[in-house]
């Protein structure tokens, strides 16, 4: 029977408290999964995959980003980090998860999943902690370069300085308005996402799910894919780590698989060692979330298990 405990602990942003959840097999780990979640969700979305993990006695933890979930001091500040440094205090959040389970668990093997936003702040976090108690990292429903991105930095930039904590549809549609185009059906504005009708509904439907970031919001997010992406960001990945690149090739995000496999071509000519590729042909963006998403859930464990 699955253990589900609920952690809190101060952001290194000195303000705000960090919302966590750790699933516990009921045998003893052999390993462990942190996972760092996409924009406009939360943490307990993956707590399916996390049961299935857990069958299999890998203990799975992830936080609710700042401005996300139960990090968010209200619902007022869904899409809004933090005044300074915003990135950088993501990525440290994460960190400071990590630490606590790779010093209270220093023998097991440590994977950390980051999917979408998640991966941009996984992508980051590995090239400045890469070598400090990590196993293997997992990019999940990531993108390759962006060319508008450092125009765009420079547009949130200054609407983050004028008004941060406004929630700003305009570049919300901008960033991914065009993301259905090449959905059949275009039920709804997430259809993208996923081809499970009912995890559309049930994204739309939830508060704290699909809310419109603030000009903060998109200033992070914009600051994480850019240095998660600019040139030369591989060199400074240990090139023991092993990496799983994992992604729907009908997924707007990651460019229809084009970006995702760039971003593959990228680590296998930076000289890791062990780079894996898997794409799934008919997938969308949450593959994790798909109508077949069991295959997922296998690909993905056995890469973690063939390396514990």
């Amino acid at each position: 029977m699955t253990k589900k405990i609920n952690l809190a602990y101060p952001s290194s942003n000195g303000i705000d408290e960090i919302a966590g959840t750790a699933w516990y097999p009921d045998t003893e780990p052999i390993a462990i999964l942190q996972i760092s979640h996409g924009m406009a969700e939360h943490i307990e979305r993956y707590q399916d995959f996390s049961n299935f993990l857990n069958t299999l006695n890998i203990l799975v933890i992830g936080n609710d980003h700042l401005g996300h979930g139960r990090s968010a001091r209200s619902t007022d500040l869904y899409g809004y980090f933090s005044e300074e440094d915003a990135a950088q205090h993501v990525i440290n959040d994460v960190k400071q998860l990590h630490d606590y389970f790779a010093q209270k668990h220093p023998n097991l093997p440590y994977f950390l999943l980051g999917h979408s936003m998640g991966s941009f702040i996984v992508r980051n976090y590995v090239q400045q902690f890469g070598e400090e108690h990590l196993t293997g990292t997992i990019f999940m429903g990531t993108s390759g370069p962006n060319p508008l991105g450092s125009v765009e930095l420079q547009i949130v930039n200054a609407l983050a300085h004028q008004n941060p904590m406004q929630t700003n549809p305009h570049v919300d549609k901008l960033a991914f308005g065009s993301f259905n185009k090449r959905c059949p059906e275009q039920r709804t504005g997430f259809d993208w996402l996923t081809r499970d009708t009912e995890v559309v509904d049930w994204f739309i439907e939830q508060e704290d799910t699909g809310f419109i970031f603030t000009n903060n919001g998109f200033k992070t997010l914009l600051t994480l894919q850019q240095n998660a992406t600019k040139k030369g960001w591989t060199d400074r990945i240990p090139k023991a780590l092993p990496v799983l690149v994992i992604s729907g090739e009908a997924d707007p995000v990651g460019q229809y698989g084009k970006g995702v496999l760039k971003v593959f071509k990228q680590l296998e000519r930076a000289g890791l060692e062990d780079v894996t590729y898997v794409s799934y042909t008919n997938m969308r963006h949450e593959i994790l979330m798909e109508i077949d998403k069991e295959q997922v859930y296998e690909d993905v464990s056995d890469w973690i298990l063939k390396r514990t």
